[in-house]
């Protein structure tokens, strides 16, 4: 046998060991990473829809009503849905990673102002029917650490301060930054930055990321639109 043809066998041999390591490994890790996915889902659905004012959570009923949009029912009603969940991106700063948020909507059995009513400034509360934004959870994003990645910063439950002092307050389940917060009770069309002629905060040199995050949820508000359109 000749040099190329050992050659050859060698070259093959490799790649078929390569190929069943990879299927191997394959094989083992994505049941572990399909099911971190529900897990992260299901933690991003609880962040959002928080809201029960004796701090509880709420127990929901959700059926999937087209990609990326799930109705969510009180217990035993299945008429109207109390809430809409929808999964939304766009580029951030990092445009090779998009931002992923899962968006909470009030639905149709809500009355969103009562809903939201101690969640948002009193002049904000919602007025009328509508698809309002009750809050979001950031799914996936790799922007700037320390700058861009604030999105995803959770409320701390109690300052140094009121440990020291012994004022630590009550368990509070809404552990949104005011960047988060802000957001509650509007409709896609009034997020607008105040660079940018509206009232929304951007993050402190963050003006893309932020920008990315308004544009997922519009990207969400979308796609409950259509989803409602064709049902």
């Amino acid at each position: 046998m000749n040099f190329y043809a050992r050659l050859i066998i060698s070259l093959a041999l490799c790649a078929g060991i390569a190929s069943a390591l990879l299927a191997f490994t394959y094989n083992t890790t994505a049941p572990v990473i399909a099911q971190r996915e529900i897990e992260d889902q299901a933690a991003a659905l609880q962040n959002v829809f928080f809201l029960q004012k004796d701090g509880s959570g709420l127990a929901l009923e959700p059926k999937v009503i087209a990609e990326g949009v799930t109705a969510l029912y009180q217990p035993g009603q299945t008429e109207e849905p109390l809430y809409y969940a929808v999964t939304g991106s766009a580029t951030g700063y990092n445009s090779s990673v998009p931002i992923s948020l899962m968006v909470g909507f009030t639905g149709p059995a809500a009355d969103a102002a009562t809903l939201l009513d101690g969640y948002v400034e009193p002049e904000r509360l919602p007025k009328g029917d509508g698809n309002y934004i009750v809050g979001f959870s950031v799914i996936n994003s790799e922007e700037t650490p320390g700058l861009g990645e604030k999105i995803k910063d959770a409320r701390p439950p109690y300052t140094w301060i009121q440990a020291i002092t012994g004022t630590k307050p009550a368990p509070n389940p809404d552990v949104s930054t005011d960047f988060q917060r802000q957001f509650r009770g509007r409709t896609a069309d009034s997020l607008v930055l105040k660079k940018n002629g509206g009232d929304l905060d951007a993050i402190t040199a963050s003006t893309i990321t932020s920008n990315g995050v308004i544009s997922a949820l519009m990207n969400a508000s979308g796609k409950l639109q259509e989803a409602l359109a064709n049902k």
